[in-house]
């Protein structure tokens, strides 16, 4: 339950601060008008922070290096191989809407290897920061997020790509070209910049109500 809680903190802090800003870049910055599009991209920068909030990406005020790795594929699986099998799938899980929901929106992400590229760098970026966070570094991981962004692109690309979402006719000038890298940046800096300040008051409530005494 502390877990749950957690996890619910952390991510309305970082959604807090993303609505406003999605909302900014789709109509202000590129004037987007297609409330479809929109809404589709609220809801990738929304999986985006469920993923920052999962993998438990360090915040700008608790950067401490801490490297434990693991760069020998699939060896966990002779120690626990129920639980490894799980882990994997979780993974995988993760990673499906990304994979899906990015060549959804953008057309330039519509082509296996891109997706597969795209998967690999998520993943090595989240991998990375999780040296500073008091996680394992593992390669199995890396793996098994790619392969969730391959499958959640295959199935993107038997059922989502005729998703009539409009996009704006000057999407190709100006920052528009850049809209996806733009997203995820706004995304992640929040999450790392922004989060921490929130979560930090959130819980100083939580533990001095009596939702923790109900919770713990």
């Amino acid at each position: 339950m502390v877990y749950l809680v957690s996890m619910g903190i952390s991510f309305f802090s970082s959604a807090i601060f993303v609505l406003p800003a999605v909302i900014f870049q789709q109509y202000v910055l590129l004037k987007q008008r297609s409330l479809s599009k929109t809404a589709v991209v609220m809801f990738f920068a929304f999986y985006l922070i469920a993923v920052f909030t999962i993998t438990g990406i360090p915040s700008v005020y608790s950067w401490d290096a801490n490297p434990e790795f693991n760069l020998i594929p699939f060896i966990d699986i002779v120690n626990n191989p129920p639980a490894y099998i799980l882990y994997t799938i979780l993974n995988i899980l993760l990673f499906m809407p990304f994979g899906f929901l990015l060549p959804v929106l953008w057309k330039e992400y519509r082509s296996l290897r891109i997706m597969a590229l795209a998967g690999i760098l998520l993943s090595l970026f989240i991998e990375v920061l999780q040296i500073f966070s008091f996680r394992l570094t593992d390669v199995d991981d890396l793996i098994a997020n790619t392969a969730g962004t391959v499958l959640g692109y295959v199935i993107s690309r038997r059922f989502a790509f005729r998703i009539p979402l409009k996009l704006p006719e000057d999407r190709k000038r100006g920052c528009g070209r850049y809209e996806s890298i733009i997203l995820f940046g706004t995304v992640f800096l929040i999450s790392f910049c922004l989060r921490p300040l929130l979560s930090e008051i959130l819980w100083d409530k939580v533990l001095s109500g009596p939702i923790w005494e109900s919770i713990r």
